[in-house]
């Protein structure tokens, strides 16, 4: 009898170890935000369609960018510096344009594939739902050294700033629905690593003479952390503080002086469940009773 009953229990045992083997291979392979390929450009505007803005990547004069851009139809402005790589379909050359590392011809997959990763990240963040709020709302929120998701209702900031509190460990995502205007103060990350922070403008919207691309207007503001818009024109105004940012968007007009993109890092994974947890650390206990 007790033979059978230590049979039954490994049995038992066993299963519940395939049971947490699965749901830990699930959640780690349908829970990691993929920027792999994204996160070896600063800017990237790869929209395709019928608009002639689609996939095009404006540069003021003098701009300074410290890492890679990829854009079907980049057009640099006079004195530009590019301290990577530019690629692209077709290109304007303003006078004194320096490109570090050179000049890529891509062809239309190499901006298809890349494009799609794009989509497919931003379909993912904005399938985390969140919690609706303000911008405004969050100044002095403390993360909860896991995910935090948030829907942000349309943004309207003049001259005002907003600033977060975390850990390394904290992963933030807003999803933004609407409109995005942002003129004088900012976005400030105190103890989060900007490569966590994702800001997804993740819906199809008609703007300006743009037919397929919404807007996202920046203003003299200080902004970090990746920004999604897949679907959209994204502007940059002058005097904006660009420093652990990147962009990657449908279209852009940028007028920026200094662009420096955080480190790029590993594919970021979503926290285990808290059941998961606790089942991981019941397996011990269990053990022990089945030996004595």
């Amino acid at each position: 009898m007790l033979w059978f009953k230590r049979r039954s229990s490994m049995r038992l045992l066993k299963g519940l170890c395939a049971v947490v083997l699965s749901i830990t291979t699930a959640t780690s392979s349908a829970s990691v935000f993929d920027t792999a390929m994204l996160s070896d450009f600063a800017l990237f505007a790869g929209a395709s369609g019928h608009s002639a803005q689609a996939g095009y990547l404006g540069f003021g004069s003098e701009s300074d960018v410290h890492g890679n851009v990829a854009a079907r139809n980049p057009e640099f402005g006079a004195g530009s510096h590019i301290h990577g790589y530019a690629a692209g379909m077709h290109s304007v050359l303003g006078d004194s344009v320096q490109l570090d590392g050179g000049w890529q011809q891509w062809q239309e997959h190499q901006f298809s594939e890349l494009n799609q990763q794009l989509l497919r990240l931003s379909q993912q963040l904005e399938a985390l739902g969140g919690e609706q709020t303000s911008l405004q709302s969050l100044h002095g929120y403390h993360g909860s050294g896991g995910l935090n998701v948030f829907q942000l209702n349309p943004v309207l900031m003049a001259h005002q700033t907003v600033e977060i509190y975390g850990s390394g460990d904290d992963i933030f995502v807003f999803n933004v629905a609407d409109y995005f205007l942002m003129d004088g103060g900012g976005i400030l990350l105190h103890g989060i690593n900007p490569n966590k922070v994702f800001f997804n403008f993740h819906r199809y919207n008609t703007a300006d003479e743009y037919s397929h691309l919404a807007a996202a207007n920046i203003g003299t503001s200080n902004i970090q952390g990746n920004w999604l818009a897949p679907n959209m024109l994204f502007q940059i105004g002058d005097g904006a503080t660009l420093e652990s940012t990147r962009v990657w968007a449908g279209a852009m007009q940028l007028n920026i002086q200094t662009f420096i993109p955080p480190p790029a890092e590993q594919p970021t994974p979503v926290p285990a469940p808290a059941t998961l947890i606790l089942m991981l650390l019941g397996l011990p206990v269990l053990l022990w009773r089945l030996k004595q």
